[in-house]
């Protein structure tokens, strides 16, 4: 997972730190000097979908882990608003359930698909199921 704006560089989990291909942690670097500004790390069973940075802001879906018994089921996540600079935590967002699509792939998840005009856009990995437009 990637994302950059506002003078800061998000990237996902450390493939190596035992989470396998999990997004349990955002990381931030400066892009100004490439140190590390802060991280947040999700709750035992829950990882991070693609961030998306905007107006000093980043929005991230924070979800259970999905597996292939999953498929077809309603879940229930969370949007995050964090501050850019710092990660401090501005708002969450409990979303509606939303249906797990019907053609599992490990790597299924719920992320930021655009922030515009105070409005988040948030859909499934693979284009598919339901679409959600949370506005402020």
């Amino acid at each position: 997972m990637v994302g950059a704006g506002s003078g800061t560089v998000l990237a996902g989990a450390d493939p190596n730190d035992g989470s396998g291909d999990h997004d349990t942690a955002l990381h931030a670097y400066g892009t100004r000097d490439g140190r590390s500004s802060w991280q947040l790390r999700a709750p035992a069973g829950q990882e991070y979908g693609f961030p998306k940075i905007a107006d000093g802001r980043v929005y991230v879906v924070r979800q259970p882990f999905l597996t292939e018994g999953d498929t077809g089921r309603r879940i229930h996540a969370d949007l995050l608003v964090l501050d850019a600079d710092t990660g401090r935590l501005l708002h969450t967002l409990r979303l509606p359930s939303m249906t797990a699509p019907d053609d599992y792939d490990y790597f299924v998840k719920l992320d930021i698909v655009d922030v515009a005009d105070g409005a988040v856009s948030i859909g499934w990995r693979d284009g598919e199921g339901d679409l959600l437009i949370a506005t402020d």
